[in-house]
């Protein structure tokens, strides 16, 4: 009799825990898009659009790539918990500062004779109180900002086309965007099928896709036996000073070089 009572104990604890987790609500890459569309609309009071499907995903924890539907062309990236956790992020007001740095840089490469692809960052600013005011300006945002996040990142790619140009040409370009702010500045020469992956991906992308960026930062860094050279860090990183011409001019050199094999 006592082994009965066990065994319908042990029955009795398996069921109990079957139907327990079977109460576990089931979220859906849907239901986790509408979820951020939603929590972004209620933050910022306008209508978001989620740029192909959720990635990163983690139980209930997701990250998107997201745009307003009245500014198609930023695309920022966004993280929630399905599950109402209150870790989450996203990186809208930062990518509308970014967006004005961008408008200054291209004011700056003027009617330039090749195509490019200019990439800004300014960094998440993690404040307790985030900012909300979509109409900020850079001005503002760096007033109420702490200066580790006002650290602008410019990447520029250009088509190799840039190449027949003079150094002092490219140079003067160069120079320009970072007199624009405290910032670095990363610099590819690109082929043309390269640079339009390099578009096609930002176009609905917060950051570059995985096997894009294999292509790009290990085929043209010199980080590949073989691999192209079509890379300069102009300033950044431990590198307190931009490059000088001297610098520049000689590595614009092996990468001319190097490009007529492309």
């Amino acid at each position: 009799m006592g082994k009965r009572k066990t065994c319908l104990l042990v029955m009795l604890i398996f069921a109990l825990v079957f139907s327990l987790s079977g109460c576990k609500k089931v979220y859906t890459r849907k239901d986790m898009i509408e979820y951020a569309e939603q929590t972004l609309e209620d933050k910022y009071g306008e209508e978001f659009q989620v740029r192909g499907d959720v990635f990163n995903v983690r139980d209930t924890a997701f990250q998107v790539n997201v745009s307003p539907v009245n500014n198609p062309e930023i695309v920022f990236e966004a993280g929630y918990n399905v599950a109402g956790s209150e870790a989450s992020h996203d990186f809208y007001i930062e990518a509308l500062v970014a967006s004005q740095y961008k408008e200054l840089a291209e004011k700056e490469l003027g009617e330039i004779p090749c195509d490019y692809c200019l990439r800004v960052e300014v960094p998440w600013d993690k404040r307790e109180n985030p900012i909300t005011d979509t109409s900020i300006t850079i001005d503002e945002f760096n007033k109420i900002t702490e200066e580790k996040y006002q650290n602008v990142k410019f990447t520029i790619y250009f088509s190799k086309e840039i190449l027949e140009e003079t150094d002092d040409y490219i140079y003067g370009k160069l120079l320009s965007i970072i007199e624009i702010h405290e910032s670095r500045l990363k610099v590819f020469f690109l082929t043309k099928e390269d640079l339009e992956l390099v578009k096609s991906d930002y176009s609905e992308r917060y950051r570059l896709e995985g096997s894009t960026m294999d292509i790009i930062y290990d085929g043209y860094t010199g980080k590949l036996i073989g691999g192209k050279k079509g890379y300069i860090y102009f300033l950044g990183g431990e590198q307190k000073e931009k490059l000088s011409i001297e610098e520049f001019t000689k590595k614009m050199e092996e990468i001319r070089e190097d490009a007529k094999q492309w």
